[in-house]
């Protein structure tokens, strides 16, 4: 797959309820908004089969590694808009005894992290099914969490969704990125790899990426 362009910000404060709405040249939010709507659409026109294979080889990719075997309080999510999938790796996890959760949106674009209870799940308004019960687990809690990205770099750069739940939720951590826990782990199709991302202020590097080829550690 080709190559697709950086992206580059001169960027002042962040926004917390719209990260794409901050200060920013009007250019480059553009640029950001191309990018996040031509990687989305890649994924999105996956195949099925190719999906299922993505979601497997992600499984054998971190069932077993060092990060995830050495964390007993592991948030993932569940996918949507042809994120690659977490929910094997979930089953296996359970499986292991670990501890799962998943977002929860709250109030104020807030982000809340919940218990997996597979038998008691509802869609919230983006249509993404959440745990109805279960005690709020604390982000800081949280030894690692699994993170969908849309477009990511080598140097651990990560293009969300653009809602900027994650980024207000772990905003504790700009400056203690890799040292504090939980540790970040972004899950993305290979395909979204770009050459260079450069990123706003307000983004969370991530510690390591894992992809249906690789494992990226970024720190």
């Amino acid at each position: 797959m080709q190559e697709k362009p950086s992206v580059s910000f001169d960027t002042p404060a962040f926004n917390a309820s719209n990260p794409d709405a901050n200060n920013i040249p009007a250019d480059h939010a553009r640029s950001r908004k191309a990018l996040r709507q031509q990687l989305r659409q890649t994924r999105r026109q996956l195949s099925p089969a190719t999906q299922k294979l993505a979601a497997l080889s992600l499984l054998q990719l971190l069932k077993k590694h060092p990060q995830i075997l050495r964390a007993q309080h592991i948030a993932l999510y569940w996918p949507s808009d042809g994120e690659i999938s977490p929910l094997p790796l979930l089953e296996v996890l359970l499986q292991l005894g670990k501890s799962c959760y998943l977002p929860v949106v709250g109030a104020r674009n807030s982000m809340v992290f919940k218990p997996a209870c597979m038998k008691r799940l509802r869609k919230n308004s983006y249509g993404i099914a959440e745990p109805v019960t279960g005690l709020v687990r604390p982000i800081k809690q949280l030894d690692v969490i699994l993170m969908p990205l849309v477009g990511f770099d080598e140097q651990g750069g990560r293009l969300g969704m653009g809602g900027g739940y994650y980024d207000r939720a772990l905003s504790f951590k700009k400056r203690q990125a890799w040292k504090s826990s939980p540790r970040l782990i972004g899950l993305a199709h290979e395909v979204q790899k770009v050459s260079r991302l450069s990123v706003a202020p307000w983004d969370i590097p991530m510690a390591a990426i894992a992809t249906d080829k690789h494992f990226y550690s970024c720190g």
